[in-house]
């Protein structure tokens, strides 16, 4: 279509703010709403191929996204839990070993590959997760739990995917070891001269402060052979240990200035997913493995929480199941390990689309069993 680039943007931003949020109303998450906008302008209309505004936008979403999942991590909450969340994360560990290694056999995958494959099959997505707690009716001790579990279970995660994807090499592996060292020693540093010499002459600017820092270390990690969740998670984890030097008022309004600017950014990184899967991604044969996949893995990680629960935390028994199903969705970790298997392995792409399928499923699933809050009572963001 001969349309100015200009006309395009402003359909693209006018349908991708704007639509989500109307079918909202009919229970369809707008992740999947901004996803299938991006498909289809790919079967259409063919805009915005490798276009590297909607690249930017769709980086600073998913930076901002795991900066504010990151943020969330309180250490002393888990150091709390400590004992109980360590024999839970032994059984997901456990459960992705198992399942890397079933990968290995039954598709005839590299061990790298089937593990994250494995990890994508395996890891909720707690910022979605977290967002998403505000549309249903969960008591204070259910959104506890949730909340500790998604965090402890990702921050796993994400340690595994940096291991696994950095064991190519012992030179590469070293690098990368030493400058996600030097990150961690030098953040807070960066952080306190922040705090002390820019703050109190730029009022209101931290959130802008945190998230160029996320950007820049999002690029750096995937610069040396991670992903960009991976500095921007550091970032956030950072960010969460000086809510002290601030007022508590003060720090609760940045994680909602950071929480309202990824909802804006983070349709744009759903969009350009959606604009990466081609029609040759999808079969028969990849559907019939992703509904395997559900069939298998949903009840698998859902008894695995029940079991947890049983053995480690009876005092929550009845509320078992209402902990358990919110952390079914894998939504951004599952489209995130789906590029990485797309862009550095040659995965076939029956297993591809069949890892997506999985993913919209389990993100989709808690909706038809869970209690919905009243509308007045949540904020309709992006990722609920």
């Amino acid at each position: 279509m001969g349309l100015s680039i200009e006309f395009q943007y402003f359909v693209l931003f006018s349908s991708l703010l704007l639509l989500p949020k109307v079918l909202l109303r009919f229970q369809i998450p707008t992740a999947l709403t901004a996803l299938a906008l991006g498909f289809l302008t790919t079967l259409t209309l063919q805009w915005f191929q490798n276009d590297q505004l909607i690249l930017m936008l769709s980086r600073l979403g998913i930076t901002s996204l795991f900066l504010f999942a990151g943020m969330e991590v309180d250490l002393e909450e888990l150091r709390e839990d400590g004992a109980v969340l360590t024999k839970h994360l032994i059984k997901t560990t456990a459960l992705i070993v198992v399942t890397g290694v079933g990968v290995h056999y039954v598709f005839s995958m590299p061990y790298r590959a089937a593990f994250i494959l494995a990890l994508g099959l395996t890891t909720p997505s707690t910022g979605f997760i977290l967002n998403s707690l505000r549309g249903f009716e969960l008591s204070e001790t259910q959104e506890k739990w949730v909340r500790v579990t998604a965090i402890a279970k990702e921050l796993v995660a994400i340690f595994c995917l940096f291991l696994i994807l950095q064991t190519e090499t012992l030179s590469g592996f070293l690098i990368s070891m030493a400058a996600l060292i030097a990150m961690v020693l030098l953040l807070p540093v960066v952080f306190r001269v922040f705090l002390r010499v820019v703050a109190p002459f730029a009022p209101d600017s931290e959130v802008s402060f945190l998230i160029i820092i996320a950007l820049l270390c999002g690029v750096i990690t995937t610069k040396i052979g991670t992903y960009y969740l991976v500095g921007a998670f550091i970032v956030g984890m950072t960010a969460g240990r000086f809510r002290h030097f601030i007022e508590h008022e003060k720090s609760q309004n940045m994680l909602y200035s950071v929480s309202f600017f990824f909802s804006f950014f983070v349709p744009f990184y759903f969009y350009n997913k959606g604009l990466s899967f081609s029609p040759e991604m999808f079969s028969w044969k990849g559907l019939l493995l992703g509904l395997t996949f559900l069939v298998v893995f949903l009840p698998l990680r859902f008894s695995t929480v029940l079991s947890s629960i049983w053995f480690f935390m009876r005092d929550v028994w009845k509320e078992s199941v209402a902990i358990s199903i919110p952390l079914l969705p894998t939504l951004i970790f599952g489209l995130v390990i789906a590029g990485i298997l797309q862009e550095r392995f040659e995965v076939p792409n029956y297993i591809i689309s069949g890892l997506i399928v999985y993913t919209l499923g389990s993100s989709i699933i808690p909706w038809f069993f869970l209690k919905k809050a009243p509308p007045e009572s949540y904020d309709t963001s992006m990722v609920k």
